[in-house]
């Protein structure tokens, strides 16, 4: 069964981006990469899933076309190019949600669930993950949506593309620093009391100390 990108910490989403906008690609996206760009959280794996499944990184865990693409260039044509990704990888997300607007984080959690199987917490995550990159990503410039399937992500109890052993040990060091975007970084989200657990608590704490 396929499923969906579920990042633990959306300011990682933007961080990472920038990083892929900054450097030169490397040969290969593991997790020593990551690590090597301030990701050193266990959880921070789940970068790499986004990234197949956006088509940033190919089966190889190679940096593809669209990555090279986005490389050197500046933040809002990043943001275009990003638009085109996400309509490819999430269309039937943007069928019923048209550039990720006024998406019902509720309807579109029971749809992940109903898809993928997961639980309500990882499927609350499915759905900040794609609210956060609907904010980064620039439609304005993308009049259509690509027909192409997305590549499947595989699901957590089955085998993945990442090679085994790369997964780095839970790290004391503080979360990667953000940067904030140039237009801002608009956030929408409607989850459930009951489905908030611990972890998700600390998130949104952090988010409202921000903006306080």
């Amino acid at each position: 069964m396929n499923t969906y990108p579920a990042v633990r910490d959306p300011g990682s989403i933007e961080l990472l981006f920038r990083t892929i906008r900054l450097k030169q690609p490397p040969e290969k996206v593991t997790t020593d990469y990551l690590v090597s760009a301030g990701f050193r959280r266990q959880t921070d794996v789940k970068l790499l899933e986004l990234l197949f499944f956006l088509g940033l990184i190919d089966s190889n865990l190679a940096p593809s076309d669209i990555w090279r693409s986005a490389t050197g260039v500046e933040e809002k044509e990043f943001a275009s190019v990003l638009a085109v990704a996400l309509s490819t990888a999430y269309s039937k997300v943007f069928e019923k949600y048209p550039c990720g607007k006024n998406i019902d984080g509720k309807a579109l959690m029971t749809m992940f669930k109903e898809e993928t199987g997961v639980s309500d917490t990882e499927a609350a995550y499915m759905v900040l993950t794609v609210q956060v990159l609907s904010d980064i990503a620039d439609f304005s410039e993308n009049t259509g949506y690509a027909t192409e399937q997305p590549p499947a992500v595989p699901a957590p109890d089955e085998e993945t593309h990442l090679p085994s052993g790369t997964v780095p040990d839970v790290s004391d060091e503080p979360a990667p620093t953000i940067s904030i975007p140039e237009k801002g970084v608009v956030l929408n989200i409607s989850i459930p009391p009951e489905l908030i657990d611990r972890e998700m608590q600390e998130i949104l704490k952090t988010l409202l100390r921000k903006l306080s």
